[in-house]
């Protein structure tokens, strides 16, 4: 019978002032091993500062041979900062597309 991901051992994390360092500029860093199956276990201060909880969807990439990891909700919100710059708060993107639909149906209603 197989066992899940929670009964199979897990890699080992170490903490110590040596491995784990928290900087000026906001990066946190930390040692861990690969375990089974390519398991990966993130350490619980990372976890927690960047507000990740057990069944969170995360998105890996690979970026110059670096792995990135990031919350989906995070990466949402990173998306929406970006396409904020592109129009006026408290315009609804949605209503001023359903105008330009209208706008467009009625011109060719009345060609």
């Amino acid at each position: 019978m197989s066992r899940g991901f929670y009964d199979q051992p897990q890699p080992s994390f170490t903490s110590d002032d040596s491995d784990a360092t928290d900087d000026a500029v906001g990066v946190m860093s930390a040692t861990t091993r690969l375990g089974p199956g390519g398991r990966v276990v993130i350490p619980a201060d990372i976890r927690e500062a960047m507000g990740m909880k057990q069944g969170d969807a995360l998105l890996v990439s690979l970026e110059n041979n670096e792995l990135r990891l990031v919350t989906l909700a995070a990466s949402v919100r990173e998306l929406q900062a970006i396409t904020n710059k592109y129009h006026p708060k408290g315009v609804s993107l949605v209503d001023e597309f359903i105008a330009e639909k209208r706008a467009e149906q009625a011109r060719e209603d009345a060609e």
